[in-house]
């Protein structure tokens, strides 16, 4: 009962993981989700759940519910307590799928289906074994000892199937774009740390005395400690970074495949499951990665991989229950096809009708601004400095030092002007308020201003983690290296100098206002230089990510024409809110298909579009054309940008073409100016396109970009043929 009791911490840790996981708009928000998902859990074990996996078997399908209104069904031993713990599993990983992103009341009612229909269900099949007859699976010879495979199994497909309808968070991919930070490491080490000790214990008590429960305490650590390592080494072979999230979701992978074989494996068995969960739960990332699946805190792949080797290897730990071991390996693979099924198709059902019905994401804004806001009002303190950021910096070696020195004294200046701000607002608040005559207009008024100065603070958080993200890459690629490295560091500098000092002289002015409408504008301003300042540096980004050549063009294909389609209203009201016209011109709306990422398409044609208007100072100027074509040879797409606006000088075009052949200052160049051309010139080099420029006074500027045409397979055919 004890160790039952103790298991309890499994949920809890899966709490402490996900909120150690997200960013600080969102941890209030994540906190609840997981709490909500756990309670509801237990609601529905009580309900019908216990009912459903104890109940008298239908055809060996699903048990008989007697109703909740009686104690004595439910909790008769340590069993059913242990089972309470893992039920929980499942409805945590639906909410976990939701993180960042997800509505909060439609989200529960999803994570209410799933803990009544998934693991109740899977279980009775598994492990129900009465008078009346057997689960289905039981009767076939499935294994597992304790449900740990069915439940992290269903709870694994329950977090992709999720995960598929919403889609990623905001930045999460292509995949060299930095993923969303998490904002706790501390909590999120110490999460694992409970999950890992909680789920060895639940493992632990299945045995029978003290001497056994000592052995299999000892081989679920010689089984962790090999899957540790397999986290470590194989990134190390692959030459992949990210090693603490390996390990963290190695750990937790091999210690879910550990516990359906702890009460009988040997130790040799041990750590062959233990290197096995490791190393599939690293390749489960990639792949998840490498098809665009959000996998937030790295939970799906840990489940599935766990899960999956827990299942696979326990007829080969635990040898002669069947005459025949590939009788075994057959039972283990229609009990697993079937549990994953279930849990994959009845979620993904029911997420894509609530998706059609009432919607399970939050829209663009408020998923921007924070869930905690959206979804209760709160709003997160500000302290804006990243520690992340300056922990790589007192992290950095003799070699790096003075590179991360200088980007981290970058993000310590722009936190504190940050934090200037803050506290002079808080101060002219608490003035004004103090004086008001009208108590109640000042208390609506300072609700403004919160608000207002809850836009500063996601901005201001958003301009950090970029500078993060810049620090944290960049030592490789073709654009020079250090060189560029240097570059990046003079061009962020200069791009943050001027909103650093305008947000100064705003701070500057508070004092001496005397009303709160005008208290609330200044911060209002604050949050549109700011807006300002967060597209700059996330143009940096991207153009320190995009120096490999061809990466985007991995694995991906684009239709150029659907997308302009698609992004046409959205590009033409760039140009509206400059004042200036623009011209789009396409002469079908799809079949123009190329190898490349979409994402950074988008990018393209907006930075192409930007960059033009950037040029354009005269009100008389004509129209910016954009006009997408199918080459004459029909092998590519061609791309144009033509404006009249100011002139590009030929230091400017051969900065655009390689940012490190001028050493001219980078003032004199006009980065801000160029800096979009300059990224557009980086994305179509990655795809494996042709750039060319070209600038003439009184007859405008000339952007080409060249894509070659993915033929169709009856064109491939046919060129064969030819």
């Amino acid at each position: 009962m004890f160790m039952s009791i103790a298991g309890l911490g499994l949920p809890l840790g899966l709490i402490m993981v996900l909120s150690g996981r997200v960013k600080y708009r969102n941890e209030l928000d994540t906190f609840m989700r997981m709490v909500s998902a756990y309670c509801i859990s237990i609601i529905a074990y009580w309900v019908v759940g216990y009912g459903l996996y104890s109940g008298e078997t239908i055809n060996g399908l699903i048990g008989m519910t007697k109703g909740f209104m009686q104690r004595k069904d439910l909790l008769q031993g340590e069993q059913d307590l242990h089972l309470l713990v893992l039920f929980s599993v499942p409805p945590i990983a639906a909410a976990a799928g939701m993180v960042e992103r997800g509505k909060f009341h439609v989200g529960n009612f999803l994570v209410a289906a799933v803990a009544v229909l998934i693991a109740p269900v899977t279980t009775h099949w598994a492990m129900h074994s009465g008078v009346g007859g057997d689960g289905w699976l039981v009767a076939n010879g499935f294994e597992d000892v304790g449900g740990a495979i069915v439940v992290f199994i269903s709870a694994g497909f329950v977090g992709l199937a999720i995960s598929l309808v919403l889609g990623p968070r905001l930045g999460r991919f292509p995949m060299q774009v930095g993923r969303p930070r998490g904002q706790s490491p501390t909590w999120y080490g110490m999460g694992m740390v409970v999950i890992v000790i909680s789920t060895i214990t639940l493992a632990v008590m299945h045995v029978e005395n003290l001497e056994d429960m000592a052995a299999a305490f000892y081989v679920l650590l010689i089984g962790v400690s090999f899957s540790i390592l397999a986290g470590s080494l194989v990134p190390m072979i692959a030459r992949r970074g990210e090693t603490t999230q390996n390990v963290s979701t190695s750990v937790l992978a091999g210690t879910v495949a550990l516990t359906a074989v702890a009460s009988f494996a040997e130790p040799v068995d041990a750590a062959l499951i233990g290197v096995l969960a490791g190393t599939l739960s690293v390749s489960f990332n990639r792949i998840l990665a490498s098809i665009e699946v959000d996998d937030p805190a790295e939970l799906i792949s840990a489940f599935l991989s766990g899960g999956l080797v827990g299942g696979f290897m326990a007829p080969l730990a635990r040898p002669g229950l069947s005459p025949s071991l590939a009788s075994e390996f057959v039972n283990q693979l229609i009990g697993i096809s079937a549990i994953a099924a279930w849990a994959f198709f009845v979620t993904l059902i029911i997420a894509l009708f609530l998706k059609l019905v009432v919607g399970l994401r939050v829209g663009e804004v408020e998923e921007k601004r924070g869930l905690s806001v959206s979804h209760f009002g709160f709003v997160s303190e500000p302290d804006f400095i990243i520690s992340s950021v300056m922990h790589l910096n007192q992290r950095a070696d003799w070699q790096n030092g003075e590179r991360n020195s200088r980007l981290a004294k970058i993000a310590s200046d722009f936190s504190a002007v940050i934090v200037n701000l803050h506290d002079a607002t808080s101060k002219a608040t608490d003035r004004i308020l103090s004086s008001s005559a009208n108590p109640k207009e000042g208390a609506a008024m300072v609700s403004r201003i919160r608000l207002a100065e809850d836009s500063v603070r996601v901005k201001a958080e958003d301009i950090l983690m970029l500078l993060e993200d810049i620090l944290k890459s960049g030592d490789g690629g073709d654009l020079g290296g250090e060189r560029f490295l240097l570059w990046g560091q003079e061009a962020v500098e200069k791009l943050l100098a001027p909103v650093e000092n305008d947000i100064s002289k705003l701070a500057r002015h508070i004092p001496l206002q005397a009303e709160l409408t005008e208290l609330e504008n200044i911060v209002i301003t604050a949050a549109e230089i700011l807006s300002h300042g967060v597209h700059q540096i996330e143009m940096m980004r991207d153009l320190e990510e995009a120096q490999v050549e061809g990466f985007f063009s991995r694995d991906h294909d684009c239709d150029i024409a659907a997308l302009l389609n698609d992004k046409a209203s959205r590009i033409k009201a760039i140009a509206e809110v400059r004042n200036r016209p623009l011209q789009i011109d396409c002469a079908v709306t799809k079949g123009l298909t190329v190898n490349g990422d979409a994402n950074a398409f988008a990018r393209i044609l907006t930075m192409t579009v930007e960059g033009a208007l950037n040029r354009q100072l005269s009100d008389s100027a004509s129209p910016v054309r954009l006009e997408l074509k199918e080459h004459s040879s029909g092998q590519y797409v061609v791309l144009d940008c033509l404006d009249t606006g100011t002139t590009l000088s030929s230091r400017q075009i051969r900065a655009i073409r390689d940012p490190l052949s001028e050493d001219r200052s980078l003032e004199d160049l006009g980065l801000g100016q160029i800096l979009p051309l300059i990224l557009v010139s980086r994305l179509v080099r990655a795809m494996g396109g042709e750039f060319a420029i070209s600038s003439a006074h009184q007859a405008g500027t000339q952007l080409r970009c060249r894509f070659r045409k993915r033929q169709t397979k009856q064109q491939r055919n046919a060129s064969k043929v030819a």
